[in-house]
C-alpha cells in the first residue's frame, strides 16, 4: 500500500491534511472529475436555453425592465411564458442536482481510492459516481424529509403552545437537533459508495459511526468552512485586483474566479468525507487493525 494507506486515529487537522496531500499528487485528475460534471451542466443549460427558454425570457423582459404595458398583462400571453420559463427551472435544477451528485460520489470514490493506495482514473471514478448517483439522491430526500418533519413538529407544538419561553426553547432545540443530525449524517455519502449500502442502510450505519465523534465531525466541517472562505477571497481579491478596472470586466472575472474556485474546491470538499469514513472505522472498528490482520501471510 502507498503512504497515504497508513491508517490511524486522525486529528481533525490531520485529516484536511491527508486530504490536501492526496490531491497535490493528482491535481489533474481530481481537477477533471470535478469539471467534467460542471462542463456538462453549461452544456446542457444552454441547450435547453436555446431551444424554448429564450423566447420566454424574451417575452419577459418588459415585467423585468419595467416596461409593463397592458398588452404584457394579458392573461392568455403571460400565463404560457410564465409556464415555459417555471419548467426551464425545473428541469435546470433538476440537471443541476443530477451533476452535482454525480460529481460527489465520484470525487469520493477517487479519493478513496487514492487513500487506500489503489490507482483510479477519471472514468473509472465518473462510472462509479454515476452508479451510485441515485441511491445518493434517494437518501438526501430522505434525510431532507427527516429535518423538515422534525422542524414541522416543533412548529405546531410552538403554536399549540402559544408561550414565548415555549418558542425560544423550540427554535434552540431545533437548531441543535439540526446541528446534531448534520454531523450524525456527515459520513453518509461515503458509505453509500463505497460499501455500496442503501440510503436508510447508509443513514444508519453513518449515525452509529458518528456515535461519540460528533464533535470532531462539527470541528471538521467548521475548519472546511473557514478554509473555503479564506481559499476563494484570497483567490477573488489576487485576480480582481490585478487584472480587472472595469466593472463589467470585473463581473466577468468574478464569475469566472467563483467558478474556478468552485471547481478546485469540490475535490477537497468531497474528498473528506472518504478519509472521514476510514477514520470513524479505525476508531469504532479497528478497520486499521483488520487490514494489517489481512496483510499477515497465511499459514499453507
Amino acid at each position: 500500500m502507498q503512504e497515504g494507506a497508513t491508517l490511524r486515529p486522525l486529528g481533525v487537522g490531520d485529516i484536511v491534511d491527508r486530504v490536501f496531500g492526496i490531491y497535490r499528487q493528482r491535481p489533474l485528475m481530481f481537477i477533471t472529475i470535478a469539471a467534467i460534471p460542471y462542463l456538462l451542466l453549461v452544456l446542457v443549460v444552454a441547450v435547453i436555453t436555446a431551444s424554448f427558454a429564450a423566447g420566454a425570457i424574451v417575452a419577459l423582459a418588459p415585467l423585468l425592465t419595467g416596461d409593463v404595458t397592458p398588452e404584457t398583462l394579458q392573461a392568455e400571453r403571460f400565463l404560457p411564458v410564465l409556464g415555459t420559463l417555471v419548467a426551464f427551472l425545473v428541469i435546470v435544477m433538476v440537471v443541476a442536482i443530477a451533476v452535482s451528485l454525480v460529481q460527489s460520489a465520484s470525487l469520493i470514490a477517487a479519493m478513496a481510492a487514492r487513500y487506500m493506495g489503489r490507482e483510479t482514473t477519471v472514468g473509472a471514478a465518473l462510472g462509479a459516481g454515476f452508479a451510485r448517483s441515485f441511491d445518493l439522491f434517494v437518501m438526501g430526500i430522505l434525510a431532507t424529509l427527516a429535518f423538515i418533519g422534525m422542524w414541522i413538529a416543533l412548529i405546531a407544538g410552538m403554536a399549540v403552545a402559544q408561550q414565548w419561553w415555549i418558542v425560544i426553547l423550540g427554535v434552540c432545540g431545533g437548531l441543535v437537533a439540526t446541528v446534531f443530525l448534520t454531523a450524525s449524517w456527515m459520513v453518509s455519502p461515503a458509505i453509500v459508495i463505497l460499501e455500496q449500502a442503501g440510503p436508510v442502510a447508509a443513514l444508519r450505519r453513518a449515525w452509529a459511526l458518528s456515535t461519540g465523534n460528533r464533535w470532531r465531525i462539527l470541528g471538521l466541517i467548521l475548519l472546511l468552512s473557514v478554509l473555503q472562505v479564506v481559499l476563494s477571497s484570497l483567490l477573488s481579491f489576487v485576480l480582481l485586483a490585478s487584472f480587472a478596472t472595469d466593472q463589467v470586466v470585473q463581473l466577468i472575472l468574478q464569475q469566472a474566479v467563483n467558478l474556478i474556485a468552485t471547481i478546485a474546491w469540490a475535490p477537497v470538499y468531497w474528498g473528506t468525507f472518504a478519509v472521514l469514513y476510514y477514520d470513524l472505522r479505525v476508531r469504532r472498528e479497528a478497520f486499521d487493525l483488520q487490514l494489517a490482520a489481512e496483510a499477515l501471510p497465511r499459514a499453507p
